[in-house]
């Protein structure tokens, strides 16, 4: 039977039935050989999404395009021009770590949000640098608390 790509009901669908699998990648060889593999979602870069051979490499994989500009400090306006090109390009969703306040600015206008809690390398200067997260019981409440306002928010 022939796989098609997903839409966000049929992932949101498959929560608690079965572990979805993810991976990066950063050429068109890599997407193409997630896409024999069977991945379910691909995480890519900016570069990779606007190659317009991206789908013809992962036609069934879920794609959602990487961080550059919340890396960068872009305003919310900023993402969801950036958004919207990125959706027109054939991503599926975009990969968020700005303020919960784009967050939902992006839910606002319809675009699919992936969300990203505990170690956000983009952010590792506000936390202590690379180190682990969720280890004691207060920190893991914190990130359970990241992802329910995550989810709020439209992630």
């Amino acid at each position: 039977m022939a796989r098609s790509r997903p839409t966000v009901a049929d992932l949101q669908a498959l929560k608690g039935k079965r572990q979805l699998s993810k991976l990066r990648v950063f050429s068109l060889d890599e997407a193409e050989a997630a896409e024999r593999a069977g991945i379910d979602m691909i995480s890519v870069t900016y570069e990779l999404i606007f190659d317009p051979r991206f789908r013809d490499a992962a036609p069934t994989c879920f794609a959602i395009p990487g961080d550059e500009q919340a890396k960068m400090g872009a305003t919310t306006d900023e993402i969801l021009r950036m958004a919207v090109k990125l959706r027109a390009a054939s991503a599926d969703a975009m990969y968020c770590s700005a303020s919960l306040q784009t967050i939902r600015r992006l839910r606002d206008e319809h675009i699919p949000v992936c969300g990203h809690v505990g170690l956000i390398p983009a952010h590792a200067t506000w936390t202590g640098g690379f180190k682990a997260v969720g280890k004691t019981a207060e920190s893991a409440a914190f990130v359970w608390k990241q992802v329910k306002d995550l989810e709020a928010a439209g992630a």
